[in-house]
């Protein structure tokens, strides 16, 4: 084979390797996990996004509609679908909310009122709970029916005068576990109200 053609095979093999790398990338990008949670798996409405997030310590936040109290909307960060009459579900593997007020020096009492996906299947729903990028504990539901848990954060937290929660699910199913007719994607709980109590 002359030089040449030697030179001509070569380059087209490289050129097909720079093809079949592109569409490899174009099947299956290498991206952030959030981006390709919320762009590509479509599996989380998460996305950051800001929100003030005020928020008076012991305001019991509604999540109904309509609402009962003050609605959560305005401390919403992701991970929610819509709100209706029986309260919000959780959306995909995980929910964030976030909280800004003024710093207390007292542990808060985390309280969240909420119903579970259950059935003598799967039992139970916990909720892996996390303040500021620190895990504080797990929440276990195990009714249909709206129940309240609560958790303690100790004082440390009030005293940033923020709070980002991250509730995850690590029993989460799809709606279609509920009803064949239900949105696919992932839930666990349906909350009905959430509250941050400072506790003396």
């Amino acid at each position: 084979m002359s030089p040449r053609a030697s030179l001509f095979w070569a380059a087209t093999g490289l050129v097909v390797l720079i093809e079949l790398a592109a569409l490899a990338l174009m099947l299956r990008p290498s991206v952030d996990p959030a981006y390709r949670a919320y762009y590509i798996d479509k599996t989380s409405d998460c996305w950051p996004h800001r929100t003030a997030a005020a928020y008076k310590l012991g305001t019991r936040l509604s999540f109904t509609v309509p609402p009962d109290g003050p609605e959560f909307t305005p401390n919403k960060i992701c991970g929610w679908f819509y709100p209706d009459a029986g309260g919000t579900w959780s959306y995909g593997r995980f929910s964030r909310l976030a909280f800004v007020f003024p710093p207390a020096d007292l542990p808060l009492r985390l309280t969240i009122e909420a119903a579970a996906m259950v059935d003598p299947a799967h039992p139970r729903q916990a909720v892996v709970v996390a303040a500021n990028g620190q895990e504080v504990g797990t929440l276990v539901f195990e009714s249909a029916t709206p129940t309240a848990q609560h958790l303690m954060l100790p004082p440390a937290f009030a005293a940033t005068g923020r709070i980002d929660l991250r509730l995850d699910y690590p029993d989460a199913r799809p709606g279609t576990a509920m009803s064949p007719n239900a949105d696919p994607h992932l839930r666990a709980i349906r909350v009905v109200a959430l509250t941050l109590l400072p506790v003396s």
